[in-house]
């Protein structure tokens, strides 16, 4: 659909009431059962990859700041790591209610920045190791140890992050 179209689509269920308010009439949907646990284990797998990711990027180990290779991949699993909070942030926002175009969009985005981040994680990982065999650790062994595992962290986190998201069951709001 184009954006074009999704746009009018939106603005349709946004109507104006006499004293000029704007007032969304559309679908809205709400976490079916028990809404707070669901909502804390997003919140809780959202901080555990930011702090994976971002962790991993402050981490001086060899070749993590000099080989382009390395850091590369970082590049592209922070930018997916931004896709994925900006749309989980949209839903966990939502609260009780959610409306049908930010669910739709956010069902439609999250998993694959998911997968996208796992596959940037994982292809750090390997890369950080390729570079640590040819390289050598360069006097930083916990340092360089460390990076790839996080980097194995991160992209085992970014799928079981996804699996917890496509479970959520959401429901019609009254």
């Amino acid at each position: 659909m184009a954006r074009k179209d999704r746009l009018k689509e939106r603005y349709r269920d946004i109507i104006q009431d006499t004293e000029g308010n704007l007032i969304y009439t559309g679908e809205s949907f709400r976490i079916a059962g028990d809404s707070s646990k669901a909502r804390a284990r997003l919140i809780i797998g959202l901080l555990i990859l930011a702090a994976l990711v971002i962790g991993s990027g402050c981490i001086d180990a060899a070749g993590a700041n000099s080989a382009f290779y390395v850091i590369l991949p970082y590049i592209g699993e922070a930018a997916a790591l931004f896709a994925l909070a900006w749309n989980a942030i949209k839903v966990i926002y939502g609260r009780d209610s959610v409306r049908k175009y930010v669910l739709d969009a956010a069902n439609e985005r999250l998993p694959g920045a998911c997968r996208i981040l796992a596959i940037f994680a994982g292809v750090g990982m390997i890369l950080s190791s390729v570079y640590l065999m040819k390289h050598g650790m360069e006097g930083e062994t916990f340092k360089s140890v460390l990076y790839p595992i996080l980097k194995l962290a991160a992209a085992a986190a970014a799928e079981y992050y996804r699996r917890i998201y496509t479970s959520v069951e959401w429901i019609r709001s009254q």
